[in-house]
């Protein structure tokens, strides 16, 4: 598909009823947390916001990743989306979404357009509830990392994301106390996982009703 039609026919299918947790639990780790999907009676949640930015690149439609620095936190060094917390500027959490993306990989916001939102997530590990915004930019960005936030990027393609050959999972020691079985994707040799591999996994389930 091309990359205008697929921006024209993802903008409209993101209006209609989004596949929520039906399309967020097949990468879950499991046991599954019910508190990821029932989060409304939740109290002082800290609120982000995390964007999927598609752009063109070399005749296919591509995705960037980033490898967190290693820092004292519970997401050290782990794959995500562009994203973070909502500052006082922000007018929503789209704006969280885009400012974030600017900060650490340099996309001019003013090059950002927004899409559409999939379906909140609730990451208990960081009491963080997050929105992930989906939007494109036409030309393949110059893509310049925060060097504080951002040890690497990996540019994705939506043919290798959607490729069920790279879904995999494994039994993993998350804390001292805890052991989960964690379905993942195996991007570029790096472990997609948790919050920002059930994102994708929704994402992927809304490509998948359009092509």
């Amino acid at each position: 598909m091309e990359f205008e039609e697929l921006v024209d026919k993802l903008k409209d299918e993101l209006q209609k009823p989004l596949p929520g947790m039906k399309g967020q639990i097949k990468m879950a780790p499991k046991p599954v947390n019910d508190t990821r999907f029932n989060f409304d009676h939740l109290d002082d949640v800290k609120l982000g916001g995390v964007l999927i930015l598609l752009y063109p690149k070399n005749g296919s439609i591509y995705i960037p990743l980033t490898e967190r620095n290693k820092y004292p936190g519970v997401h050290s060094g782990q794959i995500s989306l562009p994203g973070g917390k909502k500052e006082r500027q922000d007018a929503d959490l789209i704006d969280t979404a885009i400012r974030e993306t600017t900060e650490e990989i340099g996309v001019p916001s003013e090059a950002m357009h927004v899409l559409g939102n999939l379906s909140e997530l609730y990451i208990q590990a960081s009491n963080f509830k997050v929105l992930p915004t989906v939007g494109y930019v036409t030309q393949s960005p110059e893509f310049i990392n925060d060097e504080r936030e951002v040890a690497n990027l990996l540019e994705v393609s939506l043919d290798e994301l959607m490729n069920p050959e790279i879904q995999f999972s494994k039994q993993m020691k998350v804390r001292s106390d805890l052991e989960l079985y964690i379905p993942y994707f195996d991007v570029q040799d790096q472990m997609v996982w948790g919050a920002t591999a059930m994102i994708l996994s929704e994402f992927i389930t809304v490509l998948n009703r359009i092509n």
